[in-house]
């Protein structure tokens, strides 16, 4: 029977043996060595001045003093001598200084490197991976944090064809999910069940244009909760889209229409029955719809210039109520408003259009004796011929007009205003420069 342990060397006890706690007490020193081996230092050489009781060095290739002749051993001071022993292969050690560990292997204390971790075939955290999931996490969150700068997360696929994505599960069915499927425009889609899909938002990768069942889906579609493209309701839009029906029109928003004499005119009260070309028109709904809304409409001439507006309350449009502008009014030579169907200015050398135009053509004959083509007859009904006056209200040259329906041409002669049992004209004269001669038109 040997006299020590195989790996150990720690001494047996021999039978019939005197002083057997001096064996016992060696072995014991010897554990105490090497369980939990912690080393003050590797590749020592020189023993220290005053060593503490357990202190171990791993000794290097040249000790010295009393460590000479100990190459490579494990050197403990012990009661007060240095007690040695020789390492064997994959005993490990604890550098105390460093928090390195090392492992006695051929001939020398290597430093035990960290797994290889890469090209593993999963790994799971708090969880098992599986094919599939070759990264498995279980916890109530991940973190990825910054270097010092910046931070990405990237899903690369192989091919457009391919899946990069986000999944969003609930008890391990789809929710939603957002990433490029199949293709390289981006897209976000929602299910409620894991089974039906429905793409919500998608985003062409050529242009970044943006389509889905979250947008509206048509010029005029009023489903709650969508996002307004450019051009529904008119908004952004060149032309609003056209009204089929303005007394069942309850959408807010900008819109176009035609004139009662144009051959697509709208159904309904329409405020310009004239109008042979096309307005605008903005609409308003205070209450969210129903047939008890309060809703109002605007409406502004484009081919024919005017405005008007409307409301309804209880299910009952009002009537349409036109303003004065520019575009239906005058004001004369003395200063008053007055309503407009085309009026030109007639001047001593020229005429003016300032509301509704007509492209009459002007022509001065003589003293006092202008001439109009290309023009209507005077207005039927309320006024035809506004004159200028002086101060105290007395006119200032007296009017006389004769239309030729042939040509379609209207003369007008001004002269004196003399005094005759009445006003009346007298000698050809000019208007007075400065001033002109209001002439209302019927409609053309």
């Amino acid at each position: 029977m040997p006299d020590t342990s195989e790996r150990l060397s720690l001494p047996y006890l021999m039978p019939a043996q005197a002083q057997k706690h001096v064996t016992h007490n060696e072995a014991l020193q010897r554990l105490d060595l090497l369980v939990q081996l912690a080393v003050e230092g590797f590749d020592a050489n020189t023993p220290p001045a005053l060593p503490q009781a357990g202190e171990v060095h791993a000794l290097g290739t040249a000790p010295t003093a009393a460590w000479a002749g100990h190459v490579g051993e494990l050197a403990v001071w012990i009661g007060e001598t240095w007690q040695f022993s020789a390492p064997q292969d994959g005993w490990l050690a604890l550098d105390k200084s460093t928090g390195i560990l090392r492992r006695w292997v051929a001939g020398a204390w290597a430093e035990v490197s960290p797994p290889d971790l890469a090209n593993l075939s999963g790994v799971g955290i708090n969880t098992d991976h599986d094919s599939g999931n070759r990264l498995s996490v279980s916890s109530p969150a991940s973190l990825f944090n910054h270097e010092g700068a910046g931070h990405q997360v990237k899903l690369n696929k192989a091919s457009a064809a391919d899946t990069a994505s986000l999944l969003f599960q609930t008890d391990f069915s789809g929710r939603a999910e957002m990433g490029t499927a199949g293709q390289d425009d981006f897209a976000i889609k929602v299910s409620a069940d894991g089974s039906g899909w429905t793409t919500a938002l998608a985003f062409d990768a050529a242009s970044g244009m943006a389509t889905g069942a979250a947008l509206t889906q048509s010029v005029g579609d009023a489903t709650v909760g969508r996002l307004l493209r450019v051009g529904d309701f008119g908004i952004g839009a060149d032309a609003g889209p056209l009204v089929a029906d303005l007394d069942a029109h309850e959408l807010s928003g900008s819109f176009s229409a035609y004139g009662g004499a144009h051959a697509q005119a709208p159904a309904g009260a329409n405020p310009f029955s004239a109008l042979d070309g096309v307005f605008g028109l903005l609409c308003g709904n205070s209450t969210l719809g129903g047939q008890s809304a309060n809703l109002w409409q605007i409406a502004v001439g484009i081919d024919t210039p005017g405005l008007a507006f409307r409301v309804r309350a209880t299910g009952t449009w009002g009537a349409w109520q036109s303003l004065w502008t520019g575009a239906n009014t005058t004001v004369d030579a003395n200063g008053f408003i007055k309503e407009a169907s085309p009026i030109v200015r007639l001047f001593h050398d020229s005429s003016e259009e300032p509301a509704v135009p007509l492209a009459a053509r002007f022509e001065r004959i003589g003293l006092g004796h202008y001439r109009l083509t290309d023009v209507p007859p005077l207005a039927s009904k309320g006024w035809q011929i506004e004159v200028p006056q002086d101060a105290n209200g007395n006119r200032l040259v007296y009017v006389d007009c004769s239309y030729d329906a042939g040509m379609a041409a209207l003369d007008v002669r001004t002269r004196k205003v003399i005094w005759q049992d009445g006003w009346a004209g007298g000698a050809p004269c000019d208007i007075p420069v400065g001033r002109w001669v209001d002439l209302r038109f019927d409609m053309p």
